[in-house]
């Protein structure tokens, strides 16, 4: 592309787009820099990277023993490890940076999709909005390098190719998803009971297949006893008890601050009634004559919302699992401007996660994870989701005439 057609393409944009472009080409230059000067500091991505050489070596993934410089310990399937290859054939200071670059690429990429196969695409305005938006719950992941800017990307491009009946690509998405953080196989899930036909093996078989990469690289026996230790290290990690500053930002947490007398076994069958309840919720409204755009897009929302208040390991930086939907229900909301109570849940639920971005950096003075911000935002989302009002047919049928809800909008 010559310069004069980036500057005729740069002159088609709104003034928000433009907006977004700089404001998220300045966030990439300042984390990029960061990241050269600095690649060990606050960052997750040495854990990744040092894992695809142990993995060569034949070394235990999951010892708890790690360098000095390379915090924490590895949590991942060992697939993740081998898919770290492009990145860790670079020193941590360029490979962070790709890694990262990756991920935006992928989550602005992965958006874009979407806004342009599903109908009722919005104005150039609002597109803007919606990258913009993007960036406060999403910072922190891209910041430390955290992989969840990468598994939000490929459940947008789930939603994306479901739409299109690209199903097998769907599959792939959703297995790339599952390699990165076990949890967004409940999306998947929910798709199956949505299109069994095309989903209820692809989903089983790409997962598989993803699992089953490692076996073609490394000897049989070693692989094998990597998945045994991945499962039991996921089993025996345990959060429940331990200081405030470190549990996790769901439900159970606000369980713990306010006493509420609920045990762990009563919370694991809530958490799964959740996850069932959503699925048969989806499936009603599918089989009420909800549009396709408004149901996949609402699903992707509701299954986003439950990681986040009943998954398994929802951390600050897990957020950015939820920045794309909760994006759109925010420029939604502006378009219609709703004047009822749901709309209250929606600008709480914001206010809270503002709160919870905006103090983050002051974590030693005003220990906003331990007063249950997070929580109870996610909590307040949830309910606006499982409150959307079925769409009225009368608006679908005239749509030449009334522009479409905006998709992924909840």
């Amino acid at each position: 592309m010559n310069f004069a057609k980036l500057s005729a393409w740069w002159s088609a944009r709104s003034r928000w787009e433009q907006a977004a472009l700089i404001v998220w080409a300045g966030i990439l230059l300042f984390v990029s820099v960061r990241v050269f000067f600095w690649p060990k500091a606050k960052t997750v991505y040495p854990i990744y990277s040092v894992s695809h050489l142990f993995w060569w070596d034949g070394t235990d993934l999951y010892e708890p023993y790690r360098p000095a410089d390379v915090p924490g310990g590895f949590r991942y399937a060992p697939t993740f490890a081998l898919m770290m290859a492009p990145f860790a054939f670079f020193p941590d200071s360029v490979g962070g940076i790709l890694w990262r670059l990756a991920g935006a690429g992928a989550l602005l990429g992965s958006l874009w999709w979407c806004l342009r196969v599903l109908p009722g695409a919005p104005t150039s305005r609002h597109t803007g909005w919606l990258f913009l938006l993007l960036v406060p719950l999403s910072m922190q992941s891209l910041n430390n390098g955290q992989a969840n800017i990468h598994v939000a990307a490929c459940m947008l491009a789930t939603i994306a190719c479901v739409f299109e009946r690209r199903w097998t690509l769907a599959a792939v998405a959703i297995a790339l998803a599952v390699v990165c953080k076990i949890y967004p196989l409940s999306l998947g899930l929910v798709l199956i009971v949505l299109y069994p036909r095309e989903l209820s093996w692809r989903i089983p078989l790409a997962v598989a297949a993803a699992m089953l990469v490692p076996f073609l690289f490394q000897h049989p026996d070693y692989v094998v006893d990597q998945y045994r230790k991945w499962i039991e290290n996921l089993r025996t990690e345990d959060r429940t008890n331990i200081p405030l500053e470190h549990m996790y930002r769901d439900l159970w947490l606000l369980f713990h601050l306010y006493g509420i007398p609920v045990g762990r076994t009563a919370y694991v069958l809530i958490q799964v009634g959740a996850g069932a309840a959503i699925a048969a919720l989806c499936w009603y409204r599918q089989r009420s004559g909800w549009s396709e755009q408004t149901l996949l897009t609402s699903t992707l929302a509701l299954v986003a919302a439950w990681m986040m208040l009943l998954g398994p390991s929802t951390e600050s930086s897990s957020f950015a699992l939820l920045a794309p939907s909760l994006a759109w229900s925010i420029v939604e909301a502006i378009r219609e401007r709703p004047w009822r109570v749901r709309s209250l849940l929606l600008w709480g639920a914001c206010a809270f996660f503002l709160a919870a971005v905006s103090l983050s950096s002051f974590a030693r003075t005003v220990r906003i994870s331990e007063l249950g911000v997070h929580s109870w935002g996610s909590l307040l989302y949830f309910v606006y989701l499982l409150a959307e009002p079925r769409p009225p047919q009368a608006a679908v049928a005239a749509a030449p005439a009334t522009p479409p809800p905006l998709p992924l909008a909840a």
